[in-house]
């Protein structure tokens, strides 16, 4: 099969951009909430009205809503001088040593008391995001969220997070709208800040607890967003109930799904005992229409295979589907729990099309396509959310479904489906295949 790379080089669920109030999306946690208005200088954040109509109303004589002019790297960071430590929290210093291009990165220091860093810049002149999602290469030297926000002149804004691993090469990541603040003039953004928690200085403890705690980023860019909200629907793991229970279900909507399986697990033979796909029942399911994507052959994290074996464990599982006759879906790759290392990120990115890592939803076109986010395990009417959130603010959203045994998790699934049906087209349901092909950047 001829390969094709790309030179492009990490849940829960609630809702409406338009005049909306202070809100979190879907995924959003505690640690996302630390005194944002003391940090952004807004201690009287009054409730806006809502202006629904103000997005839809705006110029269709703009027939795309293009902003082409955003779309690409923004900042190269090869001149720090815009940026600084907002009230002095953590440090920004140049790295000529690691960057993702030109000469140098920015590196990024936590304050010691509370391991929390925030740099920002003001734009040149006010940009318009309206059509656009931002983005960062960055790595760091342990695991954590990052956010990015983006701001008008009265310090409401729309937040970003993704997920950044440690102890990676600099890449970039794609970010997903998160949380929205007030109610923010998406045409007149004038700050983007970023935004990185290492931890807590625990009572008791030395004030130098952040000390080697440190992240680096660069190329802060802008892709498109589809000009229509977008899902995906994915199943994680091989697990017989995306057969028993998922495929059901989704054939009532007719929604195309795919399904990620790590080979070595999958039976031969229905009379083995266990809780994963039959050969056979894979085959139904492309039959069926289902894109049938890999994981790690035996079902591990990605992030914890050592370099020994580590090749056999990433690229068998394509070479499987093609000895199987699956030749196009040899081409997508989902890492399992979201995790990896630079070994196993390196060889899926010489090996697939089209990767799944990440915490987030509503991202746009995918800077990196090895690194596109995928929202895990909704459950209830977490799924639901997703969707409505997705139709409200744009972006393409990633929905993965694990094990389907308990009713919660069912039902996540159900709710998901109704929601998509409920917005059919208002929403498109896509498959790997039509992102690889239509929503890289």
């Amino acid at each position: 099969m001829d390969r094709r790379t790309y030179l492009v080089t990490a849940t829960g669920a609630v809702v409406a951009l338009a005049g909306c109030s202070e809100m979190g999306g879907p995924g959003e946690t505690d640690d996302e909430d630390h005194d944002d208005d003391a940090a952004n200088g807004d201690d009287d954040h009054d409730e806006p009205e809502t202006d629904d109509e103000e997005p839809e109303e705006e110029d269709e004589e703009e027939e795309d809503g293009d902003h082409s002019d955003l779309v690409g790297t923004y900042d190269d960071f090869e001149d720090l001088e815009p940026w600084q430590a907002f009230q002095d929290i953590g440090e920004i210093e140049a790295d000529t040593e690691q960057y993702y291009d030109g000469s140098q990165s920015a590196r990024l220091l936590p304050d010691s008391e509370d391991g929390q860093v925030r740099v920002r810049r003001e734009t040149d002149e006010p940009i318009d995001i309206r059509d656009v999602a931002p983005g960062l290469a960055m790595t760091a030297s342990d695991s954590g969220m990052v956010l990015i926000q983006l701001q008008d002149e009265n310090g409401d804004y729309v937040e970003y997070s993704q997920q950044v691993m440690g102890d990676m090469p600099l890449a970039r990541h794609n970010f997903g709208l998160t949380r929205v603040r007030g109610d923010p003039n998406l045409e007149e953004i004038i700050v983007l800040q970023i935004i990185r928690w290492f931890g807590e200085t625990e009572d008791g403890e030395d004030e130098d607890e952040g000390a080697g705690e440190e992240m680096w980023v660069d190329d802060f860019h802008f892709v498109p967003k589809p000009d229509t909200p977008t899902v995906m629907l994915q199943f994680h793991g091989g697990y017989e109930t995306h057969y028993e229970e998922a495929l059901p279900r989704v054939a009532q909507y007719d929604f195309p799904a795919t399904t990620f399986v790590p080979t070595d697990r999958l039976r031969a033979d229905p009379a083995v005992e266990g809780d994963r796909l039959t050969e056979s029942q894979v085959e139904e399911l492309a039959a069926n229409g289902w894109t049938i994507g890999c994981q790690t052959a035996n079902g591990a994290q990605a992030g914890s295979i050592d370099e020994v074996g580590a090749e056999d464990v990433i690229v068998e599982p394509a070479e499987w589907l093609e000895e199987e006759g699956y030749d196009d879906d040899g081409r997508f790759f989902a890492f399992p729990g979201s995790q990896y290392n630079e070994e196993t990120y390196e060889l899926v990115q010489e090996n697939y099309d089209l990767a799944f890592a990440g915490q987030t939803q509503s991202q746009g076109y995918a800077g990196n396509p090895h690194l596109c986010s995928v929202v895990s395990n909704p459950s209830g009417d977490e799924g639901a959310s997703l969707v409505e959130w997705t139709a409200e603010m744009g972006g393409i959203t990633s929905i993965g479904f694990y094990q389907l045994e308990e009713s919660e998790a069912i039902e996540g699934l159900e709710s998901t489906l109704a929601a998509l049906d409920e917005y059919s087209g208002e929403v498109d349901v896509i498959t790997p295949g039509q992102m690889a092909d239509d929503y890289v950047y």
